[in-house]
């Protein structure tokens, strides 16, 4: 006898994302800066660009029945479209993209030492051609403008529309990454054992403190008094801008990959502990004082791996080592899950400029872009 099985129910995730096969770890996602384009970087250095709009979008497969209210949302019925990915290796993998201009990237080229831009249909240009010492540090300023370039021990802020340097300054160290302030007053540069501050305007240094241990991610707070690092001896590295003194938190249970604040709840946010880690600004833990810790989400038996904030909302995406992905409402403990636990780590998470796109790229080459519709979390 024949036995017929039922069709499964699709997941949530399985009705808003576009997941497409790119067969290679996925080292970065990136959405430009108008949100029209995700770049993405695989391990092997060949990039993927990938169009955001979506003919099949949520907003068009939502049904609300007229005798309960009930709204559910269809399937996709069309195939996804091919993105564009290129032939060979084009960027350097261990080298952070950022966005340039409103629509384009740049990145890092493959030998190191040249810096490209990428259209959001994947046209490669050359920007600034090499200087025989490798690019090691790469972000772009508010609003995209104008990046800032690191090489050894110099940093250069460039135009972004020709590549041309409008000012430059040499540090007492190399650095390997760069952070900007929200209102682009400020730059973080961290290298190996130390931590500079610099002013953006006329890129002058203000002070530069030890700071041991590999830093993985970096941010500013919204009022730019704070930096915190993540840092992969399980630490979070804390610098007083405006005092020009750092303290760490420490002792969790795993490297901190990811720190973000949210300007809407006013709260500093951070991966590496079975649930997210978090404390109310203005104050944060230092010297003496113990912070206000909040609670965002729920304990649970697997180490939250990232996180990325909402730009626009109190909402936080939660990937956790075993490649479950959840949204929570920072400072709360509600939780709604996106995606279940596949096995398989997710290795970057992004937001759209506009909060309606969330990207994943994950450790078995699948990226996705889940589109919320417009009410979902209203």
């Amino acid at each position: 006898m024949t036995q017929h099985m039922p069709p499964q129910a699709l997941s949530l995730f399985d009705l808003l994302a576009r997941t497409w096969d790119l067969d290679q770890n996925i080292w970065q996602v990136l959405f430009n800066t108008d949100g029209t384009a995700l770049a993405v970087v695989q391990a092997d250095g060949r990039m993927t660009f990938v169009g955001v709009k979506d003919a099949e979008g949520p907003e068009k497969r939502i049904r609300q029945e007229l005798d309960t209210g009930r709204t559910t949302i269809r399937a996709r019925e069309k195939p996804l479209p091919m993105p564009l990915t290129s032939r060979d290796a084009t960027a350097r993998p261990d080298s952070k993209m950022c966005p340039l201009g409103p629509q384009g990237f740049a990145f890092v080229h493959s030998e190191g030492e040249e810096l490209w831009r990428a259209t959001p249909r994947g046209q490669l240009l050359r920007l600034l051609p090499s200087e025989g010492v490798d690019i090691t540090a790469l972000t772009a300023m508010p609003g995209a403008a104008q990046i800032v370039v690191g090489r050894g021990d110099q940093i250069s802020v460039l135009s972004a529309e020709g590549g041309e340097p409008l000012c430059s300054t040499e540090l007492t160290h190399d650095v390997c990454d760069i952070a900007v302030s929200d209102d682009g007053g400020m730059l973080a540069c961290w290298g190996p054992g130390h931590i500079s501050l610099v002013k953006a305007e006329g890129l002058k240094p203000v002070t530069t403190l030890p700071c041991q241990g590999q830093v993985l991610a970096m941010r500013w707070s919204p009022c730019a008094r704070w930096l915190v690092a993540g840092c992969r001896d399980k630490s979070v590295f804390v610098v007083d801008a405006a005092a020009g003194t750092a303290d760490r938190i420490v002792d969790f249970p795993q490297a901190v990959q990811s720190v973000d604040f949210s300007a809407t709840s006013r709260v500093l946010v951070a991966s590496g502990a079975f649930r997210v880690v978090g404390w109310a600004l203005p104050e944060l833990p230092f010297g003496d004082h113990e912070g206000d810790p909040i609670t965002t989400g729920k304990p649970g038996l697997t180490i939250v791996d990232r996180l990325s904030v909402h730009g626009k909302r109190d909402l936080c995406a939660v990937v956790y080592s075993n490649g479950l992905v959840t949204i929570c409402r920072v400072g709360q403990s509600e939780e709604m899950m996106l995606r279940e636990g596949t096995g398989v780590a997710v290795t970057s998470v992004a937001w759209s400029g506009d909060g309606t796109h969330l990207a994943l790229g994950s450790e078995d080459g699948t990226v996705s872009i889940v589109t919320f519709p417009d009410n979902m979390f209203k």
